[in-house]
């Protein structure tokens, strides 16, 4: 017994091609008034707050200048002079400091993300980011930094830690720190 073939034409379907993307497209959208999902729990709503920090530091330095080749080493003292944003939900950071330098009178500006651990009053936290010395060298390198933070209320903080910074530019530079500060924070945005 033959087989009936049955021919169907692609016209035939509820929608043609383009009426299947514009029907897709209209789904895709969100409702006209929608917006994107917001926490409403209020220690979610207050964390995005603008910081100013202070603090001192020390560090050890060896360089290798590039034009006399000779290795410089020694420690020196630090003072941080800058301000943090909160990014995010979970108290990271972006931070901005001008490094003052004791041992041979310097400015380097040092930036990077600041990733926090943890939600009580003590938290760790890892820094990534770079460091530019523009007057001694000029040097440009990364900076990887780990510590605690202690958050005493809603405006105050002590935090201290450990650092690396690599230097490249007039030579090779590498900086072991150790560093504290105070941080002011100033709640940004409103609460109700």
């Amino acid at each position: 017994m033959p087989r009936e073939r049955t021919v169907t034409s692609r016209r035939s379907s509820v929608l043609t091609n383009p009426q299947r993307v514009v029907a897709l497209l209209i789904m895709a959208l969100p409702p006209r008034g929608a917006r994107a999902a917001e926490y409403v729990d209020s220690p979610y709503r207050d964390r995005s707050a603008f910081s100013l920090i202070l603090g001192p530091g020390a560090s050890y330095t060896e360089l290798i200048d590039s034009g006399d080749a000779e290795v410089v080493k020694g420690l020196d003292a630090l003072l941080d002079v800058g301000a943090s944003f909160t990014v995010g939900y979970d108290g990271d950071e972006v931070f901005v400091l001008i490094r003052g330098s004791l041992r041979e009178p310097d400015l380097s500006l040092v930036g990077g993300f600041r990733s926090v651990f943890g939600d009580e009053s003590w938290q760790s936290f890892v820094d990534l980011g770079a460091v530019v010395h523009p007057f001694s060298g000029p040097w440009v390198g990364p900076r990887v930094a780990l510590g605690l933070r202690h958050t005493f209320s809603e405006r105050f903080a002590v935090y201290g830690g450990l650092g690396l910074t690599l230097g490249f530019g007039s030579g090779l530079r590498a900086d072991a720190e150790g560093f504290t500060g105070l941080q002011w924070i100033f709640p940004v945005g409103g609460s109700e």
